[in-house]
């Protein structure tokens, strides 16, 4: 429960922090004072030996707030980085390792883990996104290869024609998530809203597109990232903070609707950069604040926040979370024009569902090599 709070949960994700980063910033402290939830990137290496993972989660334990820390495992950058069909063994034995580290330190089952479904990092992509994270620069780039990001899409709609992996990989989460009730914990799986509207015809064509078996795995929690910065940062202002709070707020009623109120949650974000990307940050608490309000009045009760590394930066962390935690229904107002935006902005991702048989179509039937031969030659105008 988080303290002061109208929500029963706020969780912040953390990716770039070691345990040991952890415990030297006194993030437990922190969280003991604040009672938000921590969602800790957990990679093998981490449960190795006389690790800091147990140093780390025995300073939660003596504080009391072990709950209040989730495990999130993710493989090795090399391996896939994430969960998905193609990476659904490697996972599902990433987790057993996990939850067998618990019951073997003699820690209680966590809460919940956080099976985060997104399609493989490209290694190469994460080493640019690491230099930037050190260096604070982006490397200068020579304009768009228009040719390579065509093929690369090209590449994935090859890659997942055969809808038997999706099928396989979702039952192999499926099972996975029967093993995690076993040891008494639960499945948290995390997505991009494009998931969810790919439900809206019965067909999962997007999520095999993605590799991502979001809606066709049973998960006991679910949890969408919509973050403000890949709406408004990305569209120059054109999706402005009052129109994405409209879209957060829309996605929360129907998810509410659909889930009730324990099961589906919303993660805002981004206070910093993730793995493979160099995206503009929020990190202004207030808006936080505005978009937590519209979650509430919503009726969503559950929240996530990416990242705390970003948080951990500002000049009071504590000041920042108790900010957000201010938060309160009452503070959003909807108004008519800006949920006719919202569902504008939903139907450019309902358009894709339908869209995509076609990139299909073209791909197996090899005529999408003559539109590109037409459009590279100068055949085919636009």
């Amino acid at each position: 429960m988080v303290k002061g709070s109208d929500f029963e949960r706020i969780v912040f994700s953390c990716e770039f922090l070691t345990p040991k980063d952890i415990l030297e910033k006194e993030v437990p402290q922190l969280l003991a004072d604040t009672g938000v939830g921590l969602a800790l990137r957990t990679m093998p290496n981490d449960l190795r030996g006389d690790s800091d993972f147990k140093a780390m989660l025995s300073a939660f334990k003596d504080l009391g707030i072990q709950q209040q820390f989730i495990p999130w495992p993710m493989l090795e950058v090399e391996d896939g980085y994430y969960a998905n069909v193609k990476t659904a063994k490697k996972f599902s034995a990433m987790m057993k390792t996990v939850l067998d580290w618990y019951s073997d330190n003699g820690f209680d089952a966590p809460l919940g883990v956080v099976v985060d479904l997104e399609p493989s990092t490209d290694p190469e992509a994460a080493k640019k996104a690491e230099a930037f994270r050190k260096e604070g620069k982006v490397v200068e780039k020579k304009g768009m290869d228009i040719m390579s990001t065509v093929g690369k899409i090209i590449d994935q709609i090859d890659d997942s024609l055969d809808p038997g992996v999706f099928e396989a990989g979702s039952r192999e989460f499926t099972a996975m998530v029967d093993s995690m009730h076993g040891y008494g914990t639960r499945a948290i799986g995390v997505g991009l809203p494009l998931a969810y509207e790919d439900t809206l015809d019965g067909e999962l064509r997007l999520q095999q597109f993605m590799t991502c078996p979001v809606t066709s795995v049973e998960w006991d929690m679910i949890n969408f990232m919509v973050f403000n910065t890949d709406y408004v940062a990305s569209t120059k202002g054109i999706i402005s903070n009052e129109d994405y709070r409209h879209l957060i707020y829309v996605y929360g009623k129907e998810f509410v609707k659909k889930w009730g109120t324990f099961k589906p949650s919303i993660t805002l974000g981004i206070t910093n950069t993730g793995i493979t990307d160099i995206r503009a940050v929020q990190t202004d608490p207030e808006l936080y604040r505005l978009e937590a309000g519209a979650l509430l009045a919503s009726g969503m009760v559950n929240t996530g926040i990416y990242a705390l590394d970003g948080v951990l930066q500002q000049p009071d962390p504590k000041a920042w979370i108790e900010t957000v935690k201010r938060a309160k229904a009452s503070d959003f107002k909807p108004e008519p024009e800006r949920l006719e935006m919202a569902g504008h902005v939903r139907r450019v991702f309902q358009a894709l569902d339908f869209i995509f048989p076609v990139g299909q179509y073209l791909v197996k039937s090899g005529k999408i090599m003559n539109i590109i031969q037409m459009v590279t030659s100068g055949g085919l105008k636009f």
